[in-house]
């Protein structure tokens, strides 16, 4: 039985103990904070509800900003999988909605070095391949089917005042066996776009494809602050489990 595959790339990570970046670098990424997280059902119960994926970065100098982020990630993956809903895309609407009660929390409370100043990403890939997709700020979010890419963060329009940033929108839908979803933070992002790596991840089929090509641009990626999630869509997973 094939299922999605989801791949996870970070580079330069600020957790390191001895970073091997340059000084000049060092000092360009020194205010930047970035997190990725993949969760995968841990029952059969779960299931259904298939893999969650986040993506987040802030450039706040300010760490609970940092925290805020961490916290957030947390309290969507225990959200999404604590009920189970008939529809699934229920479970996503019901984290999200968790997700800004905590974040209003944080304006009550004064905290708000997050404002304007973060860039959140929250995917929900199921065994039927239907997605939700929802965001906070402006991510990258690319959709790769049909030998085109499409820029899905364009339609999550983001209502209300500019300053209160919370998940308002939600994408849903369906992929097709091959087609890719890719959430990036913004540098990676623009090292893509340079290195038209989009154009070489159009055709590749594979896991290995993929890890190939990165591996071909990974003078470029050394250069670069942050993180990728692939996930690459396979045929539907047959019922029951």
């Amino acid at each position: 039985m094939t299922k999605t595959k989801i791949l996870e790339f970070q580079f330069n990570p600020a957790r390191t103990k001895e970073p091997k970046l340059p000084v000049w670098l060092r000092r360009k990424h020194r205010q930047y904070f970035f997190e990725s997280s993949r969760f995968s059902p841990a029952n059969k119960t779960e299931k259904p509800l298939g893999n969650l994926c986040l993506i987040a970065e802030t450039a706040s100098q300010d760490f609970k900003a940092r925290a805020l982020l961490l916290s957030l990630a947390r309290i969507m993956r225990k959200e999404y999988y604590r009920f189970f809903y008939p529809n699934p895309a229920d479970c996503f609407k019901w984290a999200l909605e968790q997700g800004n009660r905590f974040l209003s929390r944080q304006l009550k409370q004064d905290n708000n070095s997050f404002l304007g100043k973060i860039n959140f990403a929250a995917l929900s890939s199921r065994p039927d391949l239907s997605i939700s997709l929802a965001k906070i700020g402006q991510p990258p979010i690319l959709l790769l089917t049909n030998n085109e890419v499409f820029d899905l963060s364009r339609s999550l329009l983001q209502e209300g005042s500019l300053a209160f940033q919370h998940f308002s929108n939600v994408i849903e839908g369906e992929i097709k066996p091959q087609d890719k979803l890719l959430l990036l933070t913004q540098d990676i992002f623009e090292v893509f776009d340079e290195e038209e790596m989009l154009r070489w991840l159009l055709p590749a089929r594979s896991t290995n494809e993929i890890k190939k090509i990165f591996q071909q641009k990974k003078p470029a990626l050394r250069q670069a602050v942050g993180a990728c999630l692939i996930i690459l869509a396979k045929k539907p997973s047959r019922w029951p489990f």
